[in-house]
């Protein structure tokens, strides 16, 4: 009888610690409401037409698409590729992201199944997409920038949707002489050609996401960093692009990098030569209440 009373004490316990965590958590921004139930319209139209179809719905006629090895309009790049099998599902849903203060500018991320039932018994691949969506002049939002990965498996994500941690937000109430965002990108390029763990050391955002093809997304200052101390520096890496909100809190960058082949020694010894890496990077970029630019989330593509 007393393991019962304890049970049901410590079950009500719980309920109202739940009720009481889902009353102070701050309800989303407008914007990144919005963001999100477009999201998720976008993945719903491609269960019924197809996603290639969807993608040109949902996609800016300005949008960037990374192809063949080469950056253009990303719903020309898509028109041109080859239709999907009827049969396939490309299955999604944005579980993490955030907006800027102004309300045009923000990023969403979540997991992906890609189904064809004729291909390994129907089992899923998985993939993490990252995309980059703008408020267009009729006020909808549309991707302007859409980069994934394949992964080894399901990508964990918590329940429901998350925003992104940003506990020192810019405001607007800082120093005129910060450097704009195309400077601090730069910056970190220069870096990033002697130590990739040095130069991102004193640039991450809370909550930093590193994007990179079949691993699972690495989450986290302490675990990126401890990562970042086993990779290469860059050979080669040159920003093209770089775009800010009107509030100056959140924007975004992209350009082109290259890794050169390098030899790396197995745990017994043995030595195996990498290939090199040449392609995009794309990372977003928020500022906090001093005015200077954190990264919040780096993909490369």
């Amino acid at each position: 009888m007393t393991r019962r009373v304890g049970l049901i004490v410590i079950c009500i316990a719980a309920i109202a610690s739940a009720r009481l965590a889902a009353q102070n958590r701050e309800p989303l921004p407008e914007a990144l409401m919005q963001m999100v139930e477009t999201e998720r319209a976008f993945a719903a139209r491609a269960l019924v037409v197809g996603w290639k179809q969807a993608f040109l719905e949902y996609f800016s006629y300005s949008g960037i698409g990374f192809a063949e090895g080469r950056a253009g309009n990303a719903r020309e790049q898509v028109a041109k590729g080859p239709d999907p099998p009827k049969d396939l599902q490309l299955i999604w849903e944005p579980r993490y992201g955030d907006s800027a203060a102004s309300g045009e500018l923000g990023y969403l991320t979540g997991p992906v199944k890609n189904i064809l039932p004729s291909r390994n018994k129907g089992q899923p691949r998985h993939s993490n997409y990252f995309s980059i969506w703008k408020r267009e002049s009729d006020g909808s939002f549309k991707v302007v920038m859409d980069v994934g990965i394949q992964t080894p498996g399901p990508v964990p994500f918590a329940a429901g949707f998350t925003r992104a941690p940003h506990a020192t937000r810019f405001t607007g109430d800082y120093d005129d002489t910060t450097p704009p965002l195309g400077t601090a990108d730069g910056l970190l390029n220069s870096a990033l050609r002697s130590s990739q763990a040095r130069a991102y050391r004193s640039r991450l955002a809370d909550g930093v996401r590193f994007h990179r093809q079949n691993l699972l997304p690495i989450v986290g200052q302490t675990a990126v960093l401890q990562w970042l101390a086993s990779q290469p520096s860059y050979s080669n890496v040159e920003a093209r692009y770089a775009e800010v909100a009107r509030s100056g809190d959140l924007g975004y960058t992209w350009g082109t990098y290259s890794i050169a082949p390098r030899r790396v020694t197995a745990a017994r010894g043995s030595t195996q030569t990498l290939d090199a890496q040449v392609g995009f990077y794309v990372r977003v970029w928020v500022r906090d209440r001093n005015g200077q630019w954190k990264v919040a989330a780096d993909v490369l593509q």
